[in-house]
């Protein structure tokens, strides 16, 4: 089984060929709805857990559509933009998913200061991998995909952040019928439509994931996720980040 990780990368990461992945596992690692409620009263919801059933169903309706109906899925519901408070629990928990289902590959998000929660996913796959890798597991190839980033230009979407070295890029140019395809899966957020609306649908990106030191930021300068109130900085994550390598490191050394 190839596994993805965190919500709302499955239509902006391989919504033009979603339907291939029947026999992959899905995992969510948030529930999409932040504790401030800033995003459902913004929405026009009345509560959290409203705002929050309708993110669910929106992911419903996109695997429904996407004849993904039965498909294997996972939610971990840790809180909106709280997933770098959770690194450890989320990182063990993504281990056991792992070792049960022993995937060749797995995608999820790069290290790229765009969102906490999306760097908290890299994070989690990296060590839940190695984690497994010690505990006499597999070592699947963990694939990324470009999702927002702080760019020359500001806010960029659909590029991979530039990263020391050439690190070579799959990139699939869509044809008509799958650009529509994919704009009817993104319908469905409703939403998250304001946001989406910026995602380029002119190609599906792919790499190898890189090596990265989850202790220093991703990039130089502000980070993108930095310009918002969602309760992170860069230094935050990164002492986040090294205090939860040394209690994982642990665990490790307990596995091996």
């Amino acid at each position: 089984r190839d596994v993805l990780s965190a919500l709302d990368a499955e239509r902006i990461a391989l919504g033009a060929r979603i339907e291939r992945f029947d026999q992959a596992h899905f995992i969510h690692v948030t529930d999409g709805a932040p504790r401030d409620e800033e995003d459902s009263r913004a929405h026009g919801f009345q509560s959290l857990d409203a705002y929050r059933e309708a993110r669910a169903r929106e992911l419903a309706e996109m695997f429904r559509r996407a004849a993904l109906g039965r498909v294997s899925r996972t939610s971990l519901n840790f809180r909106d933009q709280e997933a770098s408070l959770n690194l450890v629990e989320i990182t063990l928990q993504l281990s056991q998913l792992i070792a049960g289902h022993e995937p060749g590959v797995i995608f999820t998000h790069p290290y790229e200061g765009g969102h906490p929660d999306h760097d908290a996913c890299a994070f989690a796959v990296h060590h839940a991998v190695a984690l497994n890798r010690a505990r006499g597991g597999g070592r699947p190839l963990i694939l990324e995909a470009p999702f927002y980033h702080t760019g020359q230009a500001g806010f960029e979407v659909g590029t991979f952040l530039r990263q020391d070295g050439w690190m070579p890029e799959m990139v699939y140019e869509l044809s008509d019928a799958e650009k529509q395809r994919k704009h009817e899966l993104v319908k469905c957020f409703v939403t998250q439509r304001e946001t989406l609306n910026g995602f380029q649908d002119s190609a599906e990106r792919f790499r190898i994931a890189p090596i990265y030191d989850f202790g220093r930021p991703s990039h130089e300068g502000k980070l993108l996720y930095e310009h918002y109130p969602w309760g992170m900085t860069s230094e935050r994550f990164c002492q986040l980040s090294e205090r939860a390598a040394e209690e994982l490191e642990k665990d490790t050394a307990r596995a091996m």
